[in-house]
């Protein structure tokens, strides 16, 4: 894995303030998250983690400082720069953030339509099938997402965010909604990134996430980054502001032998769907 105070960053915030409305989020904040590794970030409701991630994913722009994609500022991208980081990197929103009048199938096909246009419609369509295959998807592809149910609509946006095989992911708080089933879908979606050698960036409150797959690992309290680095550094601090978020992960011990079962994975993995700052 690569090494957290690496030199080589896929993506890299330095003294970036986010600000929404008159509220600042946080402010200078600097992070690297590694190529190559999977990143999660620990945060509860309102700590600013879907500012952070939107921010890394370039959706949303700093008030002051930059982000840079492997080196180059995001904020000096022209059309033809932008549409190569929206054709390498994927993004699964918290609230799925589907198009309503569109079918399953057309919503999941859009990265493929802008960024291979030259696939044929039998081609396009086998691409849709087979990555919602991977997430145990069972429903029509012709159903609209107001026919979903909130974990439906999940599924559906983080195939969209992977059926292009992007390899930078972004995951705004991935196992919300989801039921335990769909949850070890996940995860073995997330096994296989990894496997992979995916840069993944994941946001969430959800310490067996962490756990299974973090190889950095960082802290975010109202809008402050109070830990990065690899898990089993950050699990070990004992600071005193860090106790209740990572006490979950320092009593699961070391990360040897197989990983837990998904049934053994904490209520909560069903996280409410409530937007993060």
């Amino acid at each position: 894995m690569p090494d957290a105070t690496a030199a080589t960053a896929a993506i890299e915030l330095r003294d970036a303030t986010a600000v929404s409305g008159e509220y600042e989020v946080f402010k200078r904040l600097s992070v690297a998250f590694p190529e190559g590794a999977t990143t999660v970030i620990l945060g509860s409701t309102g700590s600013g983690k879907s500012s952070l991630i939107k921010m890394a994913a370039g959706l949303l722009p700093p008030a002051e400082g930059v982000v840079l994609f492997r080196g180059q500022d995001m904020g000096r991208f022209g059309r033809k720069e932008e549409l190569a980081f929206r054709a390498a990197s994927g993004f699964v929103f918290q609230d799925a953030a589907l198009w309503a009048n569109t079918s399953i199938q057309d919503n999941v096909a859009i990265p493929l339509r802008v960024h291979q246009p030259k696939l044929n419609q039998a081609e396009l369509a086998e691409k849709v099938r087979a990555t919602l295959s991977r997430l145990g998807w069972t429903e029509g592809l012709a159903l609209r997402p107001v026919d979903l149910s909130s974990g439906e609509q999940k599924l559906v946006s983080i195939a969209r965010a992977l059926v292009h095989d992007p390899s930078l992911v972004f995951m705004d708080d991935p196992g919300s909604s989801l039921d335990e089933d769909s949850m070890d879908k996940l995860y073995e979606v997330l096994s296989e990134l990894k496997s992979r050698g995916k840069t993944v960036i994941i946001t969430t409150n959800n310490s067996e996430l962490a756990y299974r797959y973090a190889d950095c690992l960082g802290v975010l309290k109202s809008g402050a980054l109070l830990a990065f680095g690899r898990y089993e550094e950050t699990v070990a601090k004992a600071e005193s502001e860090l106790d209740v978020t990572l006490a979950r992960l320092r009593a699961r011990g070391d990360r040897v032998g197989p990983k837990p079962s998904a049934g053994q994975a904490e209520a909560g993995s069903e996280m409410s769907q409530r937007s993060d700052v």
